[in-house]
């Protein structure tokens, strides 16, 4: 079990440079969970796309329809101020911490490829490369299972 955070979710989407190691992460582990916030960021990172990349927007409106068929099942709620806290006492952004305070609330990895995330949440951040690779030494690899249901397989059936 993970928690994957926009950055994991975007490569599974959307083709790009770190898409291979996003298979793999999917393939080593596909009990990703996300914090119901997830979607608005996702919506975020496809409006970039459309604005500043020339992604039609009927393309990013499919994109984000398969991202909800393949993440919303793997929803989960945190506790009520636990985003706000973590972002105080880390120093990220409160979107950031959404992700992290879903992780400290499961006991589990929350794997990202944002490094200035990992830098300010160590003990519960780890780097997707550091992930695959088993080098983050703190005993957050492998968690015990949440039920996860997989609804679809990404990279099989993209849009």
């Amino acid at each position: 079990m993970i928690v994957a955070d926009v950055s994991i979710l975007v490569h599974c989407v959307i083709d790009g440079e770190k898409t291979k190691e996003a298979r793999q992460l999917w393939n080593l582990d596909k009990e990703w969970l996300v914090p119901t916030f997830w979607q608005v960021e996702f919506q975020s990172v496809l409006w970039k796309y459309v604005r500043f990349q020339g992604m039609p927007a009927n393309k990013a409106i499919i994109l984000m329809e398969y991202a909800i068929q393949l993440f919303s099942a793997n929803e989960r709620p945190i506790f009520r101020d636990s985003a706000l806290r973590e972002a105080i006492a880390s120093g990220i952004t409160v979107y950031d911490a959404q992700y992290v305070a879903l992780a400290r609330q499961l006991n589990a990895p929350c794997v990202t490829l944002d490094k200035r995330l990992q830098k300010a949440c160590p003990d519960r951040v780890v780097l997707l490369d550091a992930f695959l690779s088993n080098r983050s030494g703190d005993g957050l690899i492998r968690e015990a299972s949440a039920g996860y249901k997989v609804k679809k397989e990404p990279f099989n059936h993209r849009p």
